[in-house]
């Protein structure tokens, strides 16, 4: 029996997700750059080299029960992979959910009807206010059973790099 992935840190988990959702773009003929350092919302630039169409990928990676603190899709030609690893033998790929604006719109609205008052600030990042008097929770946490039917997705990312050529 495949031993099973041991928990790692943060840090290298979230390396892993990025690794991984480039090897997924490779796997479909695009150029995939994962974009180190602090680049807000972008960790993997992918590229269509035969028409110049790129989309700006965040990545979101799990080895628990729950991604936390998820801020969502930025803009239509963005879109979130969640990756996760939680009890994956370690000669297993992660199971992936791709999410685009709309998806994530949906998202929001789902929670907001299970959860109940949430703000949403820039129109997409959730703002739970604190119960305690603390600072308010920034971001959703979000289950498999919140994204399940945006499993293995990709035709989101081939649609867009496959749309005409940009013009010069």
């Amino acid at each position: 029996m495949p031993p099973k992935s041991k928990g790692v840190s943060n840090e290298i988990l979230g390396l892993a997700g990025e690794y991984a959702v480039a090897s997924e773009i490779c796997r479909r003929g695009f150029y995939a750059q994962i974009a180190y350092g602090r680049w807000k919302n972008i960790d993997v630039i992918a590229v269509n080299p035969e028409t110049g169409r790129a989309v700006v990928v965040e990545v979101k990676t799990k080895q628990g029960d729950a991604w936390p603190a998820v801020k969502g899709v930025k803009g239509k030609n963005r879109l979130l992979v969640l990756v996760d690893y939680q009890g994956k033998d370690l000669n297993k790929r992660p199971d992936f959910y791709v999410l685009d604006e709309g998806d994530w719109q949906e998202c929001l609205s789902s929670l907001k009807a299970k959860y109940g008052s949430v703000e949403i600030r820039d129109g997409y990042v959730p703002v739970w206010p604190s119960k305690t008097g603390k600072r308010p929770y920034i971001g959703a946490t979000l289950y498999v059973s919140d994204v399940k039917a945006h499993k293995d997705r990709w035709d989101k990312l081939v649609d867009r790099l496959k749309q005409p050529p940009l013009q010069s």
